[in-house]
């Protein structure tokens, strides 16, 4: 709590009262504005975070320091150093073959993320804002100007500091993003390795997951999914862990509490992970009847939902409570309207994350009847087989199901990327159902099992990989035009430039901040009094907002772009001949 409250702080006092007030000239084609605050009650606000944090830190001060609190702060470091010694110990009891083989898996699957992570990919609607309108500005920016509910702000926090680094595009948005991916990766097959499952499903699991396409997707667009994935597993195996009655309940107790407090901050979304995570605790503790457990569950989750709180203390100052308590991706759909769409969301959704929306519910449908009838006769296998299921499918599937009811109790539709974490859950249980079909099938039929579930493998993986190209190659088209624009510009004398588009503006923007750090080129929304301009942006035959008309051609034309050059006579003559519209009146 401390540490979330000093953060907040932090973020106040990097920005001066007139820099908060000047962020909504990041991006002012939005009609949103930041509230109104006086600089008094911004230094109060700072303040009040100050002292909230140190009254946190006295508290933990006086918890630590006495013979009690030292010795528990010591306990808590042994626990840490036990879960990692006996990952370290899962690990070396696999065979020399399995280690180097999960190994050199790793390593091809990082460098193919690196690959599909190249800026020419998909700089899109999602990571271009992240970058231009978070990234690349201040840290009051990323972390209290919220014009849409679209900025992930740890992801964005992380990105920030990247651009520090290296302003480059692909080095800020997407190295972060891969990084996160390859962490999540390593502990989704490690903690199922730590929770008894066999190598073969471990591995499979994890890489099935590491290959759909939405997984391939959010690993080469800059933003905060696979980093909610990452606080996702942290929160799956700590909640497992202490479900189980693990040796280790501090180090567990840990990980869920960062882990959701850091989801959180990420993406709010992350809710639904929490959710599962605690219900599942919660329903452990009572069928133990363990009160005191119970007590603790609900002020631990007391502690998550404040510290996270704290951390959105500068948004929800300066942009308000309302955006994001209330913006429209989170308002609730009449009664009648939910639930008659349900099924259909039901169906696409668990199919898109199974790698196809409108056929994978085929095969989501399948495993479940599968593993629902396998069920039955799971205390008459042998243990190797039964301890992986009995641990492992309950709680594979509690954490599928859950994130529905949460939905249903709100009347809200979350989009599929923001249940990303879930497809895991289900290459699980299909991994579980390979594993099965693997050890029992007859002899007779081993000799084409292993080469025939090969083949749907590859099959599987082909068409991920095509559908991400082909959803590719609109987008692909889309930034090489804009990207040509950018260069025209680049290669000419820099002057006074009006870009009235928001995409152009977006765009044209981040090619200058991430190619051109440090340049400082004249560019404008909209029309300024008594400047000149030299250049003048707009989409061509007339389909954006803004439709200048000239009655000369465009010294630069494509698909996106429209490049006017006005000559002084022209430029002056411009806005009185009725050339260049009024952009307030474009914007009503």
């Amino acid at each position: 709590m401390a540490l979330c409250a000093g953060y907040a702080a932090l973020v106040l006092h990097s920005s001066t009262w007139a820099e908060a007030r000047q962020l909504d000239a990041i991006f002012p084609f939005y009609k949103w504005r930041i509230r109104l605050f006086s600089a008094e009650e911004y230094s109060h606000a700072g303040q009040l975070l100050t002292a909230v944090a140190a009254v946190f830190a006295l508290a933990a001060a006086a918890f630590i320091f006495p013979p009690a609190g030292r010795a528990e702060c010591r306990q808590w470091g042994h626990e840490l150093r036990a879960v990692v010694i006996g990952l370290r110990r899962v690990l070396a009891a696999l065979p020399t073959a399995q280690r180097r083989g999960a190994a050199l898996l790793l390593l091809v699957l990082t460098a193919f993320r690196l690959l599909i992570s190249l800026p020419a990919v998909t700089p899109g609607y999602d990571d271009v804002p992240s970058y231009e309108m978070f990234a690349s500005k201040s840290l009051l920016a990323v972390s209290g100007y919220y014009p849409v509910p679209n900025n992930h702000v740890l992801s964005n926090s992380i990105s920030w500091m990247f651009y520090h680094v290296n302003p480059g595009f692909w080095f800020t948005m997407r190295l972060p993003v891969v990084l996160a991916a390859t962490v999540a990766t390593v502990l989704l097959f490690m903690g199922l390795l730590w929770a008894r499952a066999s190598f073969r499903v471990a591995w499979l699991s994890t890489l099935l997951f590491s290959l759909a396409q939405l997984s391939l997707y959010h690993v080469a667009v800059g933003r905060g999914y696979w980093l909610l994935t990452l606080m996702a597993v942290v929160a799956f195996f700590g909640s497992l862990a202490l479900a189980n009655g693990t040796r280790q309940p501090r180090a567990a107790w840990a990980g869920l509490i960062v882990g959701g407090v850091l989801g959180l901050y990420t993406v709010p979304t992350f809710a639904l992970v929490l959710g599962s995570a605690f219900s599942w605790l919660g329903l452990s503790y009572l069928k133990q009847r363990n009160w005191p457990a119970i007590a603790r569950l609900a002020a631990l989750g007391a502690v998550v939902v404040a510290g996270s709180l704290l951390l959105y203390a500068p948004l929800l100052f300066v942009s308000g409570p309302a955006i994001f308590f209330s913006n429209g991706f989170v308002a609730p759909k009449a009664f009648g309207q939910f639930w008659r769409g349900l099924p259909a969301y039901l169906w696409e959704t668990e199919g898109f994350l199974a790698g196809q929306a409108k056929v994978g519910g085929l095969l989501v449908l399948g495993v479940l009847v599968l593993i629902g009838l396998l069920w039955r006769r799971v205390t008459q296998w042998p243990a190797a087989l039964r301890q992986p299921w009995q641990r492992l499918v309950p709680a594979a599937l509690w954490f599928m199901a859950f994130p529905y009811a949460m939905m249903a109790a709100q009347r809200v539709f979350a989009p599929g990327r923001a249940v990303l974490y879930k497809a895991f859950f289900f290459f699980l249980l299909l991994a579980l159902v390979v594993e099965w079909l693997l050890e029992t099938a007859p002899s007779a039929l081993q000799r084409w099992l292993r080469p025939a579930l090969g083949l749907v493998a590859l099959l599987w993986f082909g068409y991920e990989i095509n559908s991400l190209w082909r959803d590719n190659q609109r987008p692909r088209r889309r930034n090489e035009a804009l990207y040509q624009a950018f260069q025209w510009l680049d290669q000419h004398p820099k002057a006074p430039t009006l870009m009235p588009e928001s995409t152009h503006s977006l765009f044209v923007r981040m090619y200058l901040h991430s190619e051109r750090p440090g340049q400082r080129w004249p560019i404008d929304h909209f029309p300024q009094p008594g400047i000149t301009y030299t250049y003048v942006l707009a989409f061509p035959d007339l389909h954006g907002w803004f439709q200048p008309r000239f009655t000369f051609p465009p010294v630069f034309h494509n698909e996106q772009v429209e490049i006017y050059q006005l000559n002084p006579a022209v430029a002056d003559s411009a806005s009185a001949a009725g050339a260049l519209p009024s952009y307030w009146h474009l914007v009503e």
